[in-house]
């Protein structure tokens, strides 16, 4: 039977997918960056466009019809704890990822494509290459750290928000 908690459930669920079913991928563009340096900016280039055009608006999606769930089962919210903690990562992550890893992308793409193409210049007589010449800079290397480990938290978040949803403990929409 059609009603508005189920409308809610299958827009949350659906949106939920959408939004952070591809964040599980970046663990593996970022390691196909690491062997590829030349195609670096590409693969960030992906990771920030997934993040500002699917996760981050349809993250509010999420909330929205979250929200929309709470108030047509009649959750006493106040009497859910999984449901607060459930509801505080998600603001904590969002967050995050909204106002420190998208724009920590943002900064590592432009310092990609700020550097010059192809290999470190040779030094003289064909001698190897010169010293500082070529290569990321350090900037890139610090860039890369703090973006897997924001990147290791959200992963961290979601997966804690999923298995709350699923397992609610206390039970409030049983």
């Amino acid at each position: 039977m059609w009603s508005w908690f189920t409308f809610y459930l299958i827009v949350h669920i659906l949106a939920v997918l959408v939004a952070f079913g591809p964040v599980f991928g970046y663990p593996v563009i970022a390691a196909m960056i690491a062997k590829q340096a030349p195609h670096a900016a590409f693969g960030v280039e992906i990771m920030e466009t997934l993040a500002e055009r699917m996760t981050l608006p349809i993250g509010v999606i999420v909330a929205l019809s979250g929200t929309g769930l709470i108030y047509t089962a009649h959750v006493d919210l106040w009497k859910s704890e999984w449901l607060i903690i459930a509801l505080i990562l998600y603001t904590a992550a969002y967050s995050f990822g909204l106002f420190v890893q998208l724009p920590t992308e943002t900064k590592m793409l432009r310092l990609l494509h700020s550097m010059p193409a192809g290999p470190p210049a040779a030094g003289p007589g064909g001698a190897g290459p010169i010293e500082g010449a070529g290569g990321p800079p350090p900037e890139a290397a610090a860039l890369s750290r703090r973006l897997r480990m924001g990147g290791m938290y959200l992963t961290f978040s979601v997966v804690t928000i999923l298995v709350l949803m699923i397992w609610q403990p206390g039970g409030a929409f049983r």
